[in-house]
């Protein structure tokens, strides 16, 4: 069964996007506003988002909103059945609360 995640990017011209890859999960969450959804995709969890956005074989799985980068260190995933989000960090994901964005 599929569940839809919303994935949440930073802008490349934000001033914060080349230092969100050493930022803390905690950094993150005060910066979330910031972000911007990029795509919705169906997929069984986290790591299926990961998956599927790195290997470029389940294009039909992604609902693109705006151009993105694939999902890596830094990125806001939102699980939109549990309202649970997460970020991507150095290894696995980390929940945080997400500020409302713009």
């Amino acid at each position: 069964k599929f569940t839809r995640f919303a994935v949440y990017q930073l802008p490349f011209e934000n001033e914060n996007a080349r230092e969100m890859y050493f930022m803390s999960p905690e950094q993150i969450e005060e910066i979330s506003d910031q972000y911007e959804l990029v795509a919705i995709f169906d997929a069984r969890d986290l790591e299926h988002v990961f998956l599927i956005s790195n290997s470029g074989l389940y294009e039909s799985l992604i609902e693109r909103v705006q151009d993105m980068h694939s999902v890596s260190v830094g990125d806001i995933i939102h699980n939109l059945d549990t309202d649970e989000t997460y970020v991507v960090a150095d290894v696995g994901f980390r929940k945080i609360n997400m500020k409302e964005c713009a």
